[in-house]
């Protein structure tokens, strides 16, 4: 009888083991006695998705997870090995669902079953990657999923790109959700990027070869001003087509990837408004709403028709609606092969671009809302930094989100954010937050992102964050002041207009939160660096310490000098490297300044004189700096008060 007790008891113990790892509420517990579950023959992606899910597993419960091929015990499931059926699935999308106490996941295209392999530890287990240095993944004895986990995601967009420094990182990129083949290398196993083949923007002069048929040649180019000009090519000449077309087929010849999910060619105008003026390219617009951009589309279409005529059904002709090509035409739309890349370059950065009281963004919506009506591959091509005056913040954190989705919501299939992409010598002000804002809007329009928001700044800043999301929300206040609009070449007093108490308050707040980042030599750097911003502007409009009322100012002009070279910061705007290293007027004048003053130039050396002489009295001037420390004091009250 006891034997029979005993075998019974055993029987419960084994049966035990194989049911369902259900929490009292009903939830399922993941632990470390869990398995990754592949097919037999796993395909690369198969493969990669699960090494991504044991390393992640394996470091939250601190002991080496397995990958299967036969189940056992509990598992999460993935690929084929799931029970869910990948035809259901959205190209590149993903299923992540708890099924009978385990977890299935399975993907679709050539990017979905790795990006949701990373969706499961983020979603379930706090993975979240902020930077390419900083990866958050807190540690566990186990975790409660919902027993009726159900994650089904598709991409919102089929092209997501920007740059800044953490971008260009692959693992970041998956994390993230960033797939353009610009800026970062993603593996095969990955799932590839979607490239350009050939050049990302401007090609128009090099596929036309418009240099070579200056003087052979000339009614090829570009009659603008009763001139010809190697700036543009005529695009109504039908040996200019020619040409280009016989060029574009040797690109896809030569680098086309029929496995790839989209490949592109960038078919666009050089960056300068010399277009073809000639009686063809002009009766021809006349025709079609009176825009370039008919003449554009009609010779981009036949250039689409012959890759297409070629067998090449998955590289798509990119072209702009740029400048003088933003309008859209009429009685002519662009083929169902050809990707209209519409460029935000003129608009406000302060509003968002559906904000119908700023008369700027306005123009660009009725020009989306027009290619929308014609054109079902919409790209576009926005703007995230200052470059006139890149080392200052540009306070478009509040409208980052808020443009993705009007993208989204108007039809747009692809989204190049272009930020500081010369960040590696002219790294200041919040470059990593701004990517991952970009990111996460890119990747989920309607995310919380306030909440993400906070998740960066307190694993990036460390525990002073709060100061620096305060700091930030005076920018945007500022910046968003009645009247005022924030352009990609804004200028310093333009963008902000801090009073000398508004100065003094977020002084405070940035020196607390350096003494809050105090003891962590990481997030110390990180506040230091972010401050440049802020010293670089009130350098600029000569406030705070750099106002006239204080006689160490010029000591304080030569420190940010210093401290911007010692944070590696080698320019101060778009193709201003080493630029401002030339100045020798660095003590003297404001930083914004400081790209004018070179040593071989005769003004540099007369405001070098006079500013000399200047020094020289301002100790007398300022009676020795009493009326800065009076300044001080009544500003210092205002902040306590």
């Amino acid at each position: 009888m006891k034997k029979v007790v005993s075998l019974f008891l055993c029987a419960l113990l084994i049966l035990g083991g194989m049911l369902p790892a259900y929490a009292a509420d009903g939830g399922v517990i993941v632990d470390g006695t869990w398995s990754i579950l592949v097919p037999a023959s796993p395909t690369s992606y198969e493969t990669f998705a699960a090494q991504k899910l044991q390393s992640g597993l394996s470091e939250v419960f601190g002991t080496e997870i397995a990958v299967v091929s036969e189940p056992a015990g509990h598992y999460i499931a993935v690929g084929s090995a799931s029970a869910l059926d990948a035809s259901e699935i959205a190209d590149n999308g993903y299923l992540i669902k708890a099924v009978d106490g385990n977890l299935h996941l399975n993907g679709a295209g050539v990017r979905g079953l790795q990006a949701g392999a990373y969706r499961l530890l983020e979603e379930f287990f706090g993975r979240k990657v902020y930077t390419a240095d900083i990866t958050v993944l807190p540690t566990a004895e186990s975790v409660q999923i919902p027993a009726d986990a159900e994650i089904s995601y598709a991409p919102f967009f089929e092209y997501t790109d920007t740059d800044w420094r953490s971008p260009c990182n692959a693992e970041y990129s998956m994390a993230n959700g960033l797939n353009g083949g610009t800026y970062r290398s993603l593996s095969a196993e990955m799932g590839g990027t979607v490239n350009y083949l050939g050049g990302f923007c401007h090609t128009m002069g090099g596929l036309c070869e418009t240099a070579a048929h200056k003087d052979s040649n000339p009614e090829q180019l570009a009659l603008h001003n009763g001139e010809r000009t190697t700036d543009q090519p005529c695009l109504t000449d039908p040996a200019v087509l020619e040409i280009a077309t016989r060029n574009v087929l040797n690109i896809a010849a030569q680098r086309h990837d029929p496995n790839a999910s989209v490949q592109i060619i960038s078919v666009t105008q050089n960056d300068n408004y010399n277009y073809c003026e000639c009686d063809r390219c002009k009766a021809f617009e006349a025709e079609h709403g009176g825009v370039q951009s008919a003449t554009m589309i009609n010779f981009v279409n036949q250039i689409a028709d012959a890759v297409k005529a070629a067998g090449y059904d998955n590289i798509a002709i990119d072209t702009f609606a740029y400048q003088y090509t933003r309008q859209a035409p009429t009685g002519i739309v662009p083929r169902d092969n050809v990707i209209v890349r519409l460029c935000t370059i003129e608009c406000c950065f302060c509003h968002a671009l559906d904000d119908p009281s700023c008369e700027r963004n306005v123009a660009l919506m009725k020009d989306l809302s027009d290619w929308s009506k014609i054109c079902d591959r919409i790209y576009v091509w926005d703007y995230t930094t200052n470059y006139s005056n890149t080392c200052i913040v540009f306070p478009d954190f509040d409208v980052i989100q808020r443009n993705i989705q009007v993208f989204y919501e108007n039809n747009v299939k692809g989204v190049y954010e272009e930020g500081a992409y010369y960040i590696s010598w002219c790294d200041t002000e919040f470059g990593e937050l701004r990517a991952y804002m970009i990111a996460k809007s890119l990747q989920e329009p309607y995310c919380d992102l306030d909440r993400e928001v906070d998740g960066f700044l307190a694993a990036y800043y460390g525990p002073g964050w709060e100061n620096i999301k305060t700091i930030l929300e005076k920018h945007i206040a500022s910046a968003t002041r009645k009247g005022n609009h924030i352009g990609i070449g804004a200028g310093t007093g333009q963008s902000f207009d801090f009073s000398e108490k508004d100065v003094a308050k977020i002084d405070a707040l940035w020196n607390a939160a350096k003494e809050a980042a105090a003891e962590n030599e990481t997030t110390l750097e990180h506040v230091e660096r972010s401050e440049l911003s802020w010293r670089f502007w009130k350098s600029s409009e000569r406030k705070g310490e750099f106002s006239i009322l204080n006689n160490k100012r010029f000591d304080e002009n030569e420190k940010l000098f210093e401290d911007l070279q010692a944070f590696g910061v080698m320019g101060i705007n778009e193709g201003g490297y080493g630029d401002y290293l030339d100045c020798i007027c660095i003590r003297y004048v404001p930083a914004n300044e400081w790209r004018d003053y070179e040593d071989d130039e005769q003004p540099a050396h007369v405001r070098l004189f006079f500013s000399k002489v200047l020094e020289f009295f301002t100790p007398l001037l300022t009676l020795f700096g009493l009326y800065y420390k009076i300044a001080c004091r009544i500003n210092a009250d205002s902040v306590g008060g």
